[in-house]
């Protein structure tokens, strides 16, 4: 059985300066993929706090207005394609602003969702991409998972 401690601590959020070091990490990947000097590595941390986002937003009030993580989702896939294709991993303006959108909800949750929340999310995040499949197309890679493939 789990100390008493941990589980209370489990049910706030995150402490601030390790919310901010989290984020600060993203907001940073961003900065990098907007000036072209990122690489497929940089879009991969964009994707992974974009369904990081989407999945705590599914348990709590911070979720970005609707149809964000679907417009990002699609952009990512953009971005990945042009990356594969041109070697320049680069999000323009509108990548910019939407990956900055999705950086701002999840700014938002880190400050109010509890880290079991957080928990959740990235056990589901392994979940999924243990069961991703390369599209045959090279288009990127495709969700089994219905929930995500909308």
């Amino acid at each position: 059985m789990l100390p008493i401690p941990r589980l209370k601590s489990m049910m706030q959020p995150i402490a601030p300066k390790i919310a901010s070091e989290i984020a600060l990490n993203y907001h940073l990947t961003l900065e990098i993929l907007r000036t072209g000097l990122g690489d497929e590595y940089h879009l991969g941390s964009m994707a992974q706090v974009t369904y990081t986002a989407m999945l705590v937003s599914q348990t709590s009030d911070a979720s970005g207005r609707a149809g964000l993580f679907r417009e990002a989702k699609e952009t990512i896939l953009r971005c990945r394609r042009a990356g594969l294709e041109t070697g320049v991993w680069i999000a323009d303006e509108r990548a910019y602003a939407l990956l900055g959108e999705i950086l701002t909800v999840f700014d938002q949750q880190l400050a109010t969702v509890a880290l079991e929340e957080f928990k959740v999310a990235n056990e589901s995040l392994k979940r999924i991409f243990s069961a991703t499949e390369v599209d045959p197309k090279g288009s990127g890679v495709c969700l089994r998972p219905p929930a995500l493939s909308k």
